[in-house]
């Protein structure tokens, strides 16, 4: 898979009340403009576990967690949850893979963070 987005970048600092509602149009390069949604977004561990652990080997500071041996995995950067989703992109051949780590950072302060917009081939 190929990330569209070479640096992390904040995308969301605020309250609560807008977080969940938040979106914004991210710029790549290779397939134009994309939506990121927040309202859209599902767990990492929600596509699968061999592409989730592929997708968190190209994000710098990201991991995989296991608290009990077949429980569901936890995937972080930080102490913030890895979130994706996904978006057709110019036409249905390819989608892309938005991830992101959000959550709350500090009490009352929510951030969602740019991790990667990548290619689903």
């Amino acid at each position: 898979m190929k990330n569209l987005v070479k640096k992390k970048k904040r995308l969301f600092d605020g309250a609560e009340s807008d977080f969940y509602v938040f979106s914004s149009m991210l710029d790549t390069t290779d397939l134009g403009p994309v939506l990121f949604d927040n309202r859209q977004v599902q767990y990492l561990w929600e596509l699968g576990e061999r592409q989730a652990d592929a997708l968190v080997g190209l994000i710098p500071g990201a991991k995989k967690y296991m608290d009990f041996p077949g429980d569901t995995p936890a995937y972080k950067q930080g102490n913030l949850a890895l979130y994706v989703q996904r978006v057709t992109g110019r036409d249905d051949n390819h989608s892309v893979l938005i991830v992101v780590a959000a959550g709350e950072s500090q009490p009352a302060r929510f951030v969602i963070d740019l991790c990667g917009v990548f290619v689903d081939e």
